[in-house]
Formats: C-alpha cells, sequence, structure tokens
C-alpha cells in the first residue's frame, strides 16, 4: 500500500474546519478543483465530485468509507475520469483532524492506493510529486476559507 500524506495548521478550532469539509456545499467553495459535489458526505454515502485540474474536466464517484465527527473522513475512489483507477487498487483519500488547544486544527490530507500494475511502480516518484502538489494546494484552500469565515 501507497501512502501520501500532508499537514496544514489552520488558525481555527476544529469544528469550524470540520464543518467546511463535511458539508458538500461548503467543501465546494474552497476546494481548489472540485467544480461540483452530489450526494451527501456520511459513511456509505456515495458521491460523485466533477472536478477541473490542470485545465481538463473530470469527474470521480467516490464512497464514503469512514466517518468519525469532527476527526477524520475518508472516501474510496471507484470511478474516476483520469484512469487512475484502473492502474491502482483500494484508492483512497481524506482528511483527519486534531485538535490543538481549541484554537488551532492539524489537518493532515491521505492519499491511499496499492498499484496493480508494474510500471505504476516506476512511476512512484513523480506520481508522490502530482500527489503532493494537489494535497497541498487543497489543504491551504481549507486553511484559508475556515480562517476566514
Amino acid at each position: 500500500m501507497k501512502s501520501i500524506q500532508d499537514s496544514i495548521i489552520v488558525n481555527a478550532p476544529i469544528h469550524k474546519v470540520w464543518e467546511a469539509i463535511k458539508d458538500p456545499q461548503i467543501h465546494m467553495q474552497w476546494h481548489p478543483f472540485v467544480t461540483h459535489i452530489g450526494g451527501e458526505h456520511a459513511h456509505g454515502a456515495i458521491r460523485q465530485c466533477s472536478a477541473e485540474v490542470g485545465g481538463k474536466a473530470g469527474y470521480t464517484e467516490e464512497r464514503c468509507s469512514l466517518y468519525e465527527e469532527d476527526h477524520k473522513i475518508m472516501w474510496e475512489i471507484q470511478k474516476d475520469s483520469t484512469g487512475f483507477s484502473d492502474m491502482v487498487t483500494d484508492w483512497a483519500a481524506g482528511f483527519t483532524l486534531q485538535d490543538n488547544n481549541g484554537q488551532t486544527t492539524l489537518v493532515i490530507a491521505q492519499s491511499f492506493f496499492r498499484p496493480k500494475k508494474f510500471f505504476v511502480h516506476l512511476m512512484m516518484p513523480m506520481i508522490r510529486y502530482k500527489f503532493h502538489q494537489v494535497q497541498k494546494q487543497i489543504l491551504g484552500g481549507l486553511k484559508h476559507y475556515a480562517e476566514i469565515h
């Protein structure tokens, strides 16, 4: 299993950060790539996301596989328009939140997957680089939103 993780400190209490993540309508406001979310953020729920990354429109269909109020949410990516899900299995992504004395929140963005094709192992340096870039932009959008709202 490959794991790619990035984190950021948000100068807002955990409940405020969690609200920005768990509400799909708010989530779309701060996420730098998502243009639409259909469905809800609840354990077992399926959501459809439209996104634009690098000038290319795309979509994912994801099932919420883990939901711990004010702490953690993970989605299993079941379909995507990039073809990445054809190269990997067990692809999941989400957030973990840790309270820092009620004033700030540590947010960890995580992505996990298992390569199912040999060349994916060879591409891991580039894949890691791209995932880090994307996750850092997502965390930056969340930080900006939570700190001003």
